[in-house]
């Protein structure tokens, strides 16, 4: 393993990155934090499993989004979000042995919404949505012709109607909900349900290259993606922001996304490090060499 990270870090530094598909915005990269097979986190809604993740280096917090689709105002810069509106904070890691991505997302914000009549219409509440890409494709190339390669996955909580979870570009597969092979989520919160609190998802998604663009495709038409150490895919995290739960139209205030330019769409670089020895899960043996903070730091 210290080979290897040597080995890596050596790699970095020559312009690894630079094999990287064209990505918003140009020049960044997400980190994710590879889980050891012994503390791969349970997908409960408690973030707890994750608190021995350096946030400095791997955390992606309410500074680095951006406002996008206009309902925020036209001149927010990034990183412009109300703290008294919202707070948001996620992480993003991975599995070898497992071979699943996974994300948590923290959002405090002042008036949790759900509210909508309809209960398809997830994006007229507080929502979080994920994108992933991970044959790293550009974004204007990616579920072109028949073959889905970016996939979305979005959820509202709590349910409505029983209702908290959908899929793109594929949607309503009967195979592929919450709780299968494919994909979990979870989430808890703190506070008031409907009112001023502090939600947390988590989620665990198998990475999916690509299958036909159908609602009629089969899992064994799936082609899964071999997650690989120093790898890069790619992603896109949005949480949504509805202030207003008066009748049952678009109440949106805010769009906070890692993509400068739209949701949707997979279109950040993340790379799946090596196991970050400056990282104490418990129990380990230290390594002496560079964290992925120092890494990150020449960048």
């Amino acid at each position: 393993m210290k080979k290897l990270l040597i080995a890596l870090t050596a790699i970095s530094l020559c312009g690894f990155f630079s094999v990287a598909v064209a990505h918003e915005p140009p020049g960044e990269t997400l980190f994710a934090v590879q889980f050891p097979d012994g503390n791969v986190p349970m997908i409960d809604g408690d973030d707890s499993d994750w608190a021995a993740v350096t946030l400095d280096v791997y955390g992606i917090f309410s500074k680095d989004l951006f406002s996008i689709h206009g309902f925020a105002g036209d001149n927010v810069d990034r990183g412009g979000l109300d703290a008294s509106s919202m707070q948001i904070r996620h992480l993003i890691g991975w599995n070898d042995s497992a071979n699943n991505l996974y994300i948590t997302s923290r959002v405090f914000d002042n008036l949790h919404t759900v509210n909508r009549q309809d209960p398809g219409k997830f994006f007229w509440d507080d929502a979080v949505e994920y994108e992933v890409s991970p044959t790293n494709q550009a974004v204007d190339t990616q579920n072109s012709g028949e073959e889905a390669t970016g996939f979305s996955y979005k959820f509202a909580f709590p349910p409505r109607e029983d209702t908290f979870e959908w899929y793109r570009p594929n949607a309503n597969l009967p195979w592929m909900t919450s709780g299968s092979q494919w994909i979990e989520i979870a989430y808890s919160f703190t506070g008031e349900e409907y009112g001023e609190s502090t939600y947390i998802y988590e989620t665990r998604i198998v990475p999916i290259d690509r299958m036909p663009k159908s609602n009629d495709a089969t899992e064994g038409q799936v082609e899964i993606h071999d997650l690989t150490e120093g790898g890069i895919i790619h992603m896109t995290l949005t949480v949504g922001d509805v202030d207003e739960s008066a009748g049952d139209a678009d109440h949106r205030v805010g769009m906070w996304s890692t993509n400068p330019i739209q949701c949707c769409w997979a279109g950040q670089d993340v790379l799946l490090t090596p196991n970050d020895p400056g990282i104490d899960w418990g129990g380990a043996t230290a390594v002496k060499n560079s964290t992925w903070g120092q890494i990150k730091a020449q960048f």
